[in-house]
């Protein structure tokens, strides 16, 4: 039923697949209000942790991951995606380490890092379970500085014509003046 969320969609390299899944897990476990807060925080820590980590980097290093198709000991210089979708992520982890984004080190390093959310994932449920979860990462600010206007609920005067809750930076760069509410020629 999950496999399609392979390489952001069947290879499409939208959402990180690991991504995905830990959301979809944590909707099939969770209240609503729970899950929601919760995958929030997913997309939240994807966004700004370094991966993989060095935990699974060192797993790896010892030969501890029972997938033989992975098993490479090599240590990667981990990235920070700074967004959700897959191709930015394995962008700036392939530019980062030199590998190409076919190679079986990328593929490696997307196992790693999905051991990483699996770990997160089990973290924030375990706590969902002892009621001590609350919500607990925030947006980038650039994210926060965008939704000031651009969010739902605005009307398109107000720049209601566009919405997200991720980091618009990665794909719209130097197109985006928070400060002066100026983003690809068009004013707040």
């Amino acid at each position: 039923m999950m496999t399609w969320g392979t390489g952001g969609g069947f290879g499409m390299a939208s959402q990180c697949g690991s991504i995905t899944a830990a959301c979809t897990t944590a909707n099939l476990v969770c209240s609503n209000d729970t899950a929601k807060k919760v995958i929030m925080d997913i997309y939240n820590w994807y966004e700004t942790t370094s991966l993989p980590s060095d935990i699974t980097q060192q797993m790896a290093h010892d030969k501890k991951f029972p997938v033989e198709k992975y098993k490479n000991t090599d240590i990667y210089e981990p990235t920070i995606a700074n967004s959700p979708l897959c191709h930015i992520s394995v962008e700036r982890f392939c530019k980062t380490n030199g590998y190409a984004s076919g190679s079986k080190q990328r593929s490696e390093r997307c196992a790693r890092l999905t051991a990483d959310l699996a770990h997160f994932l089990v973290t924030q449920l375990n706590k969902q379970v002892d009621s001590k979860y609350e919500k607990e990462l925030a947006m980038s600010a650039t994210a926060e500085g965008c939704r000031s206007c651009h969010a739902k609920g605005k009307t398109f005067e107000e720049g209601g014509w566009t919405r997200g809750k991720m980091d618009c930076q990665p794909c719209h760069g130097q197109d985006i003046n928070v400060s002066e509410g100026h983003y690809m020629g068009f004013d707040k």
